[in-house]
């Protein structure tokens, strides 16, 4: 099963290309020579995802309580360039797909959303290098993308799955392992380092971040920041609602070796939440 998905994947046949706006974009985004009003003038080329996009700017994941904004200019000004991008990858990337069979749409794309605010939020707090920080969001909000992949291309198997594993006490990727031989995170990693071009440390992170540091391993790497974001949202009631992850507690006496002071991580949570619920609506509409 393995070697069939992994070809299909190859063959992409209507997996879905990233936006040409998104494209764009990141190449405006990466020019030293970038200036605020092209950013806008992208932007402002679909009027729906302008609107959006100054709408999800002043939730608390991006405006961070800052002063509204009704105008992109100001939004792209306010923000930097590099977090609108963000935004826009965030109000894109959930209608490139079509509607799974499995499992919730929204429940999926929120948990995905709050994944890529926690893991930007902990690369910040626990000061990991600039290159990993720039794709930091980008790694939680795709870092589940092989799920939407295995239900695009064996729907009908793949909700099987889910509904025979729904009181499993190992987790989806044990399970995945066990059944297709692969599991979403190389699955989703193969297909984002195919078909998109993103940075090849964002999908190393995605392919392995179910993998433990181990004793030796660094856990301030991104990928088990990514982990460790991923955990902390299933704990507090933004999963993606697909299984249960009981089985995957967070490890013991993580956030202590991350200096984590425990104030401030509940602070991060209820912020995480706060915004979710704002940008929550921003997600069901396609495009």
């Amino acid at each position: 099963m393995k070697e069939k998905l992994l070809a299909l994947v190859e063959e992409k046949g209507d997996l879905p290309p990233l936006p040409e706006i998104l494209i764009n974009l990141e190449r405006k985004v990466n020019d030293p020579d970038c200036d605020v009003m092209e950013i806008s003038g992208i932007i402002e080329s679909e009027p729906v995802l302008s609107g959006r996009l100054i709408q999800l700017s002043n939730s608390v994941l991006f405006g961070g309580g800052r002063e509204n904004t009704e105008d992109l200019n100001d939004a792209v000004m306010r923000l930097g360039v590099k977090m609108v991008l963000d935004m826009a990858y965030s109000l894109k990337l959930p209608g490139l797909f079509s509607k799974p069979k499995g499992f919730n749409q929204l429940l999926f794309w929120t948990h995905s959303l709050g994944v890529a605010y926690l893991t930007r939020s902990l690369a910040y707090m626990v000061k990991i290098s600039q290159e990993e920080i720039e794709f930091a969001y980008l790694c939680g909000l795709m870092h589940d993308i092989g799920i939407v992949v295995f239900d695009h291309l064996i729907s009908e198997e793949y909700k099987e799955f889910l509904g025979t594993i729904k009181s499993s006490d190992i987790t989806l990727a044990e399970n995945e392992a066990e059944t297709f031989g692969i599991t979403h995170a190389e699955l989703g990693a193969r297909f984002i380092e195919k078909w998109w071009p993103v940075s090849p440390g964002l999908v190393e992170a995605i392919r392995i971040h179910h993998d433990s540091p181990g004793e030796s391993g660094n856990i301030k790497h991104i990928a088990h920041l990514l982990a460790t974001a991923n955990l902390l949202a299933n704990q507090n009631e933004f999963s993606n609602g697909i299984v249960s992850e009981d089985a995957a507690p967070l490890e013991y006496g993580v956030l202590d070796k991350l200096d984590i002071d425990s104030e401030e991580l509940e602070i991060l949570i209820e912020n995480t939440k706060e915004g979710l619920d704002a940008a929550k609506s921003l997600l069901t509409t396609n495009g």
